[in-house]
């Protein structure tokens, strides 16, 4: 059982983290499976019925048994991993679970693709705002589905979903820095680059969102330097939570532009259905002080030979002059 919990761990970071994969499989000892798409977005208005479709392949070399449970999930911490809430007593306040119908169990041969009809039915008096959770597969061998024995393969399809409506929209910044590397401690000071930008941002409302947007980096005299993209891949901050980006600055977005001076970065993200925006801004300096030390000590040190060498030179003229006036 841990072994099975540690892979769908496994296979749902990769799909949170990368919801623009098309598919993901997931191996086990002569068994694997791929889903497509790994996650649903899908809107709809309270009392309706939604239905919506996950593609299941086997591509192993031996029939499989499918079976799909519905879970609720939530972050767990700031880089977006999902923690799966494996059994919940209480739904969350977000929970899809109850809304979803029950699952068909699928069997599948080999390099077989077969359709799962997925079904969701949103209550009347569904509150606007976003709801969310997780439909598990999980492969078993035909004939060890009577032991009630699970092979280790084991995936998952993140499903979103939007109840139209007048729902809390509202992003903020929580923390806006920069640093060498992701890991690094905020600094204002650097050599070179690369350097990183950083920023948590809250989800205060109740709808998942995906802001997107730019940071535009200025030098000491206005002049634009880059234009750095962020959350190009449109990874979701969940209602309640915290969420951690970073984009680096280096040749990616600069080239081998050498920095230096102060450079001012201004952040902009825009989410939600009415194109909301909040921007941040930050200033940094990047000096190779390092560089300029060594210079400035190189020419202390040549300065120093120089007055020596004129000194002892001068000291050499005086000395033979002295000598021919005796003479």
């Amino acid at each position: 059982m841990k072994k099975l919990f540690a892979t769908t761990l496994v296979a749902l970071s990769t799909l949170f983290v990368f919801a623009a994969t098309p598919a993901h499989a997931v191996d086990a000892p002569g068994q694997a499976l791929e889903i497509a798409p790994p996650v649903l977005n899908l809107k709809a208005n309270p009392g309706d019925t939604v239905s919506a479709t996950i593609n299941l392949r086997d591509i192993s070399s031996s029939p499989l048994v499918v079976t799909g449970t519905v879970d609720d999930f939530t972050a767990n911490g700031e880089d977006g991993v999902p923690k799966i809430l494996l059994d919940q007593a209480e739904p969350t306040p977000y929970s899809i679970k109850t809304w979803i119908q029950p699952l068909n169990k699928l069997s599948l041969k080999p390099r077989q693709i077969e359709s799962l009809p997925v079904t969701i039915k949103i209550p009347k008096d569904a509150s606007p705002g976003g709801y969310y959770g997780v439909i598990r597969f999980t492969a078993t061998a035909p004939d060890m589905e009577s032991s009630g024995v699970s092979l280790s393969a084991s995936l998952g399809a993140l499903i979103f979903l939007r109840v139209n409506g007048q729902a809390k929209e509202e992003l903020a910044f929580n923390t806006f820095y920069v640093s060498k590397t992701p890991t690094d401690i905020p600094g204002w000071l650097f050599e070179e680059q690369p350097v990183t930008f950083n920023q948590k941002i809250v989800n205060k409302g109740n709808v998942f969102e995906q802001p997107t947007g730019q940071i535009a980096v200025t030098d000491m005299f206005g002049n634009l330097v880059a234009n750095v993209n962020v959350n190009l891949e449109r990874r979701s901050i969940l209602p309640g939570t915290t969420r951690k980006l970073d984009q680096p600055l280096d040749k990616s977005n600069i080239g081998d532009r050498m920095l230096f001076g102060l450079y001012r970065a201004k952040m902009t993200l825009n989410y939600g259905e009415s194109n909301q925006q909040i921007t941040s801004e930050l200033s940094f300096w990047v000096i190779p002080w390092r560089l300029i030390l060594a210079v400035v000590v190189a020419i202390i040190a040549i300065a120093i030979i120089a007055r020596l060498l004129v000194r002892r030179y001068t000291d050499r003229v005086v000395g033979r002059s002295r000598g021919s006036r005796r003479r």
